[in-house]
């Protein structure tokens, strides 16, 4: 008879402990919601990606003026030519012009700047799973290229794929 008055106090605390864990993981819910918000402020407004051809010249591409901050995701070289190809990757710093100019508007480089070789008639595909930030420079998003070898004949081609916030 005695475990019969038991039963209403042990139903009784599997309710408050039924209760409390609810109540405990509203915080838990809150956090995750802030989490989501977060993580939505930092997904990028959009792709990009650009296509150039370097000869015997300083290229350059990217979204130009108030383009944003660039991630870079992946960069592919291919080389046309029959030798191996030194090519020198950086953000371009311009006396005058913009993005897409090349040449003597380019005066200087910022960082990042990379040198990669590329062997004959190959490609070479470099991939960021954390993508390579390119922040404006003069208020322009760019990047530029410079084949620092002899060509003989061939072209090297750089394609940029990334993401702008």
């Amino acid at each position: 008879m005695h475990r019969i008055h038991d039963i209403p106090a042990l139903s009784l605390a599997c309710l408050a402990g039924t209760f409390a864990l609810a109540a405990a993981g509203a915080p838990a819910h809150a956090a995750g919601t802030l989490q989501a918000a977060y993580v939505e402020e930092v997904i990028p407004a959009r792709t990009w990606s650009g296509s150039m051809q370097v000869l015997n010249a300083t290229k350059s591409m990217g979204p130009g003026a108030n383009g944003g901050i660039l991630g870079i995701t992946s960069i592919t070289l291919t080389n046309f030519d029959t030798s191996p190809q030194q090519v020198f990757l950086f953000v371009p710093v311009f006396a005058s012009g913009g993005c897409g100019t090349g040449g003597s508007n380019i005066i200087g480089g910022a960082t990042p700047q990379m040198t990669v070789y590329v062997q004959p008639q190959a490609t070479l595909h470099l991939t960021y799973p954390t993508p390579l930030v390119i922040n404006p420079t003069q208020n322009i998003t760019c990047v530029a290229a410079e084949v620092t070898t002899l060509l003989h004949g061939g072209s090297v081609e750089i394609d940029v794929n990334g993401v702008l916030n």
